[in-house]
């Protein structure tokens, strides 16, 4: 759920958010009028604080004044003092960021804000790797910035001291599929750059090696998100719906009402219309010659744009549903039954445009350009050649050998 803006509070309420984190620590269970301390979480590394933070829900005369009741998100620094989020300007460009972007073409630099508290963490949950980050919810990195990519790539730039080297790190893609590990597709480990190092030798790493292999690795976790989602909609299309006024006893793959399995149906339609347009927009960006000549591929590439189709009218679906959502976030209970009504009614609508999509083969397709994906597109010319010659070895037209050059003449031998 959305958690409540910072503009909403004032110093009383940081003031009792310090007092009941301080009580919790203590082991004290004093409580507040206003709030109630609802989740509290700290995470250490290497005898460091990492992340400080806690949830409060208002309560009495407090809750009824704030817009729709929402829970407040709080981080705290090392001393247990509550950090707002202090909405200020953006973080200044830095001169790395303005002449990386000019050795990039196509791509585009923006500096991240790093004030204490939610924007660092924030920056830390972007980072996609093992590797743990140069700062922590209170210790801002020296700089720091993001690199966006003409086809979907997300790195950071960060130099974590003064005079120190610069980083290159991979961020989460947009849209990630948040039911998958993401940490399967092995991103591009982080990058170390020495002080000094000239922009056009970080340049050269990223579009040679880094942003390939996040290309790569991106590809993996859409292409096995979507297969996922595909499978699951064809065992739902079969899943056995029980008739009204039946007892459910528990049995898997049953579901007690037709509402009940479009409900389960519009967690993957959602991963479809999420993950399948950047699919597509993939498949046609390195699809290749060969690949029109491949009756398969061919034949799966000319049914696209029924897949594009039904993932825009998936799309159009939540979206109009969403403004809805929007009007009914408030968690009283007429509010909360308007809501469930809503969105059932979405995932009914969503099923009825679904039954097909478990034969389209999406990912079967995506996975056949795999191998274009991350690499340089060939020209035009070898793209036919190599497609003449698999259409030649298809039909079994092997061409003949070409006669071996003559040898050069040899060398004069020299005398003593």
């Amino acid at each position: 759920m959305p958690f409540l803006d910072h503009a909403h509070l004032a110093e009383a309420d940081f003031a009792a958010f310090e007092q009941l984190l301080a009580a919790r620590r203590d082991g004290n269970d004093r409580t507040h009028p206003d709030w109630e301390l609802v989740l509290a979480h700290t995470s250490h590394l290497g005898g460091e604080l990492q992340n400080s933070f806690a949830v409060f829900r208002p309560t009495g005369d407090r809750g009824s004044v704030l817009p729709n009741h929402w829970e407040a998100k709080v981080y705290f620094d090392e001393a247990g003092r509550a950090l707002s989020d202090q909405s200020g300007p953006p973080a200044p460009p830095t001169p790395l960021a303005a002449t990386l972007a000019g050795h990039l073409p196509g791509w585009s630099a923006q500096p991240c804000r790093l004030n204490p508290g939610r924007d660092l963490a924030e920056l830390a949950g972007q980072l996609w790797d093992r590797h743990p980050s140069q700062w922590t919810s209170t210790r801002s990195p020296h700089s720091a910035f993001a690199l966006a990519g003409p086809v979907g790539e997300r790195l950071l730039v960060v130099q974590p001291r003064p005079a120190g080297p610069v980083f290159l790190r991979s961020a989460r893609p947009d849209d990630a599929p948040t039911d998958q590990d993401l940490w399967a597709a092995r991103p591009p480990e982080p990058v170390e750059f020495a002080v000094g190092t000239v922009p056009s030798a970080i340049a050269a790493e990223v579009e040679e090696r880094f942003a390939p292999a996040y290309q790569r690795a991106a590809w993996h976790v859409r292409t096995v998100a979507v297969e996922d989602a595909l499978v699951a909609l064809d065992d739902l299309s079969v899943a056995y719906v029980l008739p009204p006024n039946t007892q459910h006893l528990g049995e898997p793959e049953v579901f007690e009402s037709v509402t009940a399995r479009d409900r389960a149906a519009w967690r993957h339609l959602d991963v479809l219309a999420d993950q399948g347009s950047h699919l597509i927009t993939g498949i046609r960006a390195v699809t290749t010659t060969e690949d029109r000549l491949h009756p398969d591929i061919d034949a799966r590439l000319r049914r696209l744009h029924y897949a594009e189709n039904a993932l825009n009218g998936l799309r159009e679906i939540r979206n109009r549903w969403a403004v809805l959502a929007t009007h009914t976030a408030s968690d009283d209970p007429a509010t909360t039954r308007i809501r469930s009504w809503a969105q059932d009614q979405r995932n009914n609508e969503a099923w009825s445009h679904a039954p097909w999509i478990p034969t389209m083969s999406l990912a079967v397709l995506a996975q056949d350009i795999t191998r274009w994906i991350g690499r340089p597109a060939p020209s035009r010319d070898k793209q036919v050649e190599a497609a003449t010659a698999r259409v030649r070895h298809r039909s079994g037209n092997v061409p003949e050998p070409a006669a071996a050059a003559p040898l050069p003449p040899a060398a004069p031998r020299r005398t003593r």
